[in-house]
């Protein structure tokens, strides 16, 4: 779930295929979507970004629910989560390919390659340095990307079994993320 430029909550209901909206008042919208609908955030253009993990496509729902989908050109690719990146694009984790995809608010789609073989790629976040953050579950992995797409990784200190999935930037200029097997790790840009 995401605050949207309108003060709404925006959130995924993966089970319906739909985009969800609530105000503080309690009113609720939902939108539907081709897929199941599964990361969601706030684009710099005010619009509500989401990825669909099952139909491959990265949405954009705008505040008055209208919505444009966009196929990612990687077939099977597994959309899967998405953050806004410094340069105005929204970044998303391709979950099934090795991938980083890019995508602009005309929708335009680019993607980089992660050197990690079968690193599912899970959570995104921009951090402090001007570059984006992503978590490799199945390697043990917490990749950085610039925005020429220039991939570095970094083993954290439990590699095997430790499943990294959701990763932020923090308030003290670090990257936080979350292990599966229950720690908690920080990473310095």
């Amino acid at each position: 779930m995401t605050t949207g430029s309108d003060g709404a909550v925006w959130f995924t209901v993966a089970n319906e295929s739909s985009i969800g909206r609530i105000t503080t008042a309690g009113s609720l919208s939902k939108y539907a979507t081709h897929g199941q609908a599964f990361g969601i955030a706030s684009g710099a253009d005010g619009n509500l970004w989401f990825a669909e993990l099952d139909d491959n496509r990265i949405g954009r729902v705008a505040l008055d629910g209208t919505l444009t989908e966009f196929k990612v050109p990687t077939e099977v690719g597994g959309p899967y989560l998405l953050a806004a990146g410094p340069d105005g694009a929204m970044w998303f984790t391709e979950h099934y390919v090795n991938k980083i995809g890019r995508i602009t608010t005309a929708g335009v789609i680019t993607e980089f390659p992660i050197p990690t073989p079968g690193c599912a790629a899970a959570g995104i976040t921009a951090g402090p340095d001007g570059a984006l953050w992503f978590a490799e579950s199945s390697v043990g992995k917490i990749g950085r990307i610039t925005t020429e797409g220039i991939v570095t990784e970094y083993a954290i200190p439990t590699t095997v079994n430790s499943w990294p999935l959701l990763i932020t930037a923090g308030a003290d200029g670090n990257l936080w993320f979350a292990e599966d097997d229950g720690k908690v790790g920080r990473l310095t840009p």
